[in-house]
């Protein structure tokens, strides 16, 4: 167990991402039952808001734990507006996939967690590259990339 800690702390930040991720589900997914289910919002409003709280979760904790060791800017918020920008930006995929499959399968719980399955590992990878080379750049890649 120790060694897979080393593993995914040291020298693989797309696990340390998908963690993140997952942890982000779960926020998804309570508030999506929270709000379509008990306050029965609209389900596309319900699954919109859910996906804002999830992707402000996965900022912070992005922020503490995937990108922790990189001397990031202070300036939190620009940070936390380009993490939203990139999730938006990944939504599209996300969202699209979620509204096509809620097309072909029945509303049901386990369908909508299905749909909401695969439009999140469908908007994985763009949330990732974003995160890394735009969001999470340390001051040093930032400097660099105002010289160059």
């Amino acid at each position: 167990m120790n060694r897979f800690w080393q593993l995914l702390t040291n020298r693989h930040p797309a696990l340390k991402f998908a963690l993140v991720g997952g942890i982000g589900f779960i926020v998804d997914a309570s508030a999506l039952m929270l709000l379509y289910q008990f306050l029965q919002l609209d389900l596309l409003l319900a699954r919109t808001l859910a996906f804002i709280a999830a992707a402000s979760s996965n900022w912070l904790l992005n922020r503490l734990f995937t990108f922790a060791d990189l001397q990031l800017d202070n300036r939190k918020s620009t940070e936390w507006l380009r993490f939203i920008a990139s999730a938006v930006v990944a939504a599209v995929p996300n969202l699209g996939i979620f509204y096509l499959l809620m097309q072909l399968l029945p509303e049901t719980l386990l369908w909508i967690y299905f749909a909401m399955c695969c439009g999140i590992l469908a908007g994985y990878v763009c949330n990732y590259q974003l995160a890394r080379h735009w969001v999470f750049k340390s001051r040093k890649q930032r400097a660099g990339a105002d010289r160059g």
